[in-house]
């Protein structure tokens, strides 16, 4: 040891999809050992270890950070930092580049104990060289496992942990099971959103009850609507082949098979479910006023034929247009609350019974556009694994047996598939459209004619209509209905 060592920082890392490099404790033992014949002295305060993390991004590690800190300080505490390779450093040239400079303006060498570097430009090509290397081997690598994490997933296998309602499989196989409690609490909350339950009544019920997500955190809103629009829950496995889109779930890119699971609820209670989701979206519309701070059942309903402006209450007892409230219509579009009532309830009444044709709009067409794109999506990938199949079979990797027993499974699900595309094909029927329109149109008048109260009649309303508009001048509602499918 020189009677002046110098000081160094020791930093290693340690990634979990890179085999070829060490382990933290042979990193640490190669650089002690180098240093050691090179005149340094590493004070244990100065060993600096990301385990089980990428080099693409210095903001994600840590102790990395920490080091970076301690080599910016002005009185330069270390004159070097020491690593196994330059990959450990960085696997973004450009990071890479960024803090190695930094750290020469403040006087401290990045030093790879691996890959000596000699003095001058060519050394400093050499380890550009380097750099860019360790950079592409990541993004090769990076694509590598993408690359069998989507072949796993188009094979049914999961690429995720278990969800709420599942647990792992202690006997490996199939990869999770029901939790026998939190299964319970899917298929409630499922049973509930069906009978009418609001969201928030359920969340506060569950986070009373002590209920926390797998990662400890309390049940919300959106916890409850992830779970009711969850296809793990039927017996599917969805993953996202190009990031990450957990809320989405019509996202093109998501692959979406059968699993190996046992389902937590049938098919008809899920597809009832997203029929009821897909209307309270619908409902809900942008800058509406919170439901409780409506003064009568009409509120946000009705509009002014002239401006477009939402007809608003006023005292004692009448709805009037808000733009001429503001002096932005021309037109006192004003009708009395009582008259208004008698108008829309004498409508729906006709409507609901009379076979004349209505102006109505369906709003679900995207989301059925986008199911059917999954399915069909879904039916490809079938084709392909048959087609795999039989390659198998026919290179001989797959018994007669084997083949027949997984051509047989595959062709029911393929069935299955076909048969759920129809239906949703068939949906486009206008004489199937007007039909549900009158039953929506008949419930929405019995609970408008109910005891129900304010909030109730008001939403019930909202999910029926999708335009009304009231002229004044010839005393005439126009109605447009939303009808769902």
């Amino acid at each position: 040891m020189s009677p002046n060592p110098r000081i160094a920082a020791i930093y290693i890392r340690v990634s979990t999809d890179d085999q070829a490099e060490l382990s933290p404790d042979s990193q640490l033992e190669t650089v002690r050992a180098w240093a050691g014949q090179h005149g340094y002295l590493v004070p244990e305060q100065y060993i600096y270890v990301d385990e089980g993390i990428s080099g693409r991004r210095a903001d994600k590690r840590p102790a990395f950070n920490d080091m970076i800190a301690l080599a910016k300080q002005k009185d330069r505490p270390i004159d070097a930092i020491l690593l196994w390779k330059f990959s450990r450093f960085a696997r973004n040239q450009e990071e890479s580049i960024f803090y190695k400079s930094m750290l020469r303006r403040n006087g401290v060498e990045v030093v790879s104990v691996s890959e000596p570097i000699i003095d001058g430009p060519f050394g400093t090509l050499i380890e550009r060289i380097i750099e860019w290397m360790d950079e592409y081997y990541s993004i090769r690598l990076a694509g590598e496992v993408r690359r069998s994490m989507v072949l796993a997933a188009q094979r049914g296998q999961r690429q995720t942990a278990p969800p709420f309602g599942y647990q792992r499989n202690p006997a490996g196989k199939p990869f999770m099971v029901p939790h026998p409690e939190e299964a319970e609490i899917i298929k409630g909350v499922f049973r509930d959103y069906l009978a009418g339950v609001p969201v928030l009544r359920m969340v506060d019920t569950l986070n009373a009850a002590g209920v926390r997500t797998h990662r400890g955190g309390p049940i919300e809103n959106r916890t409850i609507m992830y779970w009711l629009q969850n296809p793990v829950y039927i017996g599917k496995n969805r993953w996202t082949t190009t990031g990450r889109a957990r809320r989405d779930f019509h996202h093109p890119d998501s692959v979406i098979v059968d699993g190996d699971h046992a389902p937590l609820v049938s098919q008809e209670v899920f597809d009832e479910v997203q029929k009821r989701v897909a209307e309270a979206a619908a409902a809900h519309r942008p800058k509406a006023r919170p439901s409780f701070e409506l003064k009568d059942w009409m509120g946000g309903v009705c509009r002014c034929a002239t401006c477009g402006s939402t007809l608003v209450f006023q005292r004692p007892h009448y709805f009037i247009c808000n733009g001429y409230v503001r002096a932005r219509c021309r037109d006192r579009q004003m009708i009395t609350l009582e008259d208004l009532h008698d108008a829309v309830l004498s409508r729906l009444r006709a409507d609901g019974s009379l076979s004349r044709p209505l102006r109505y709009t369906v709003t679900s067409s995207d989301e059925t556009a986008q199911e059917l794109k999954s399915l069909r999506l879904q039916a490809d990938q079938y084709d392909k694994r048959l087609a795999r199949l039989r390659d198998a079979y026919l290179n001989g990797v797959d018994t007669l047996e084997e083949y027949k027993n997984a051509r047989d499974q595959l062709n029911q699900s393929q069935a299955e598939t076909q048969q759920r595309i129809k239906a949703l094909e068939s949906r486009s029927d206008p004489q199937l459209a007007e039909t549900a329109l009158k039953k929506s149109i008949l419930s929405t008048l019995a609970t408008l004619e109910s005891d129900a109260d304010l909030h109730e009649k008001n939403a019930a309303l909202k999910m029926l209509i999708d335009s009304c508009t009231w002229q004044k001048s010839t005393k005439t509602l126009e109605i447009t209905y939303r009808v769902f499918l």
